[in-house]
């Protein structure tokens, strides 16, 4: 009489402990889609300069735009990037207030707009990480709220704990929506040259169980989700 409870016993424990495994099989698999190492690097905002040019007639405009934040991570096996680089829209300063103003109220629109955003996603490397070394960096940049995939390419030179990051590129800002600030003799071009140089502190995160790697995942996980929302 004491058999058949026995056997449902038997058979509840193997249901249990197969569920475990296969619960337990989920989490190896999950964690196994993050590396266990990457290189972690945080922009210096006070040590990096971005500048830019706008051809114009009868002058050139030079400026800069100041970095708001700077956060990315790299897998150094598969080249993947997550993290984001946030310049602070409405910092446009070419030394004139009128043209300044006018530029941040109808081109750039800040009030709306107040952050232009770059996330990169895929580095490829064309050097070896000792000296300076260049680097082709495709990702999304996000400017007047819409996103545009883009490729940089950089340097990047190691020192010490730092690194230096050297770029240039250009944006077709009038192609991207943006207003042409052409008025009636004074013109310019539809393109604006950008120079970034970049100081990032370069550490190695060994875990993503560690409580900096969860911090680090946390934060680049919400950037990569408003990326997403925006870029599908």
């Amino acid at each position: 009489m004491m058999a058949r409870p026995l056997a449902v016993r038997s058979i509840a424990s193997i249901v249990i402990i197969i569920a475990a495994l296969q619960t337990t099989a989920s989490a190896i698999a999950d964690s196994s889609a993050l590396p266990a190492k990457w290189t972690a690097l945080t922009f210096d905002t006070a040590r990096t300069t971005i500048a830019y040019k706008l051809i114009g007639w009868p002058h050139i405009t030079d400026g800069t735009f100041k970095l708001k934040s700077g956060r990315i991570r790299v897998d150094a096996v598969s080249g993947k990037m997550a993290g984001e680089i946030v310049v602070d829209a409405a910092s446009g300063d070419s030394g004139h207030s009128v043209r300044d103003e006018r530029m941040r109220r109808s081109v750039l629109e800040v009030d709306r707009y107040p952050e232009i955003s770059f996330a990169p996603q895929q580095v490829e490397s064309h050097g070896v990480s000792r000296g300076a070394f260049p680097v082709v960096v495709r990702g999304v940049l996000t400017l007047h709220g819409e996103p545009h995939s883009f490729t940089v390419t950089a340097t990047i030179e190691r020192r010490g704990d730092d690194a230096m990051i050297q770029c240039r590129f250009a944006i077709p800002y009038v192609a991207w929506g943006l207003k042409d600030p052409s008025v009636l003799f004074f013109k310019v071009e539809q393109n604006v040259s950008v120079k970034v140089t970049a100081i990032a502190h370069v550490a190695d995160v060994r875990s993503t169980t560690s409580l900096a790697g969860k911090r680090f995942l946390a934060r680049d996980d919400a950037a990569a989700q408003r990326i997403r929302s925006q870029f599908p």
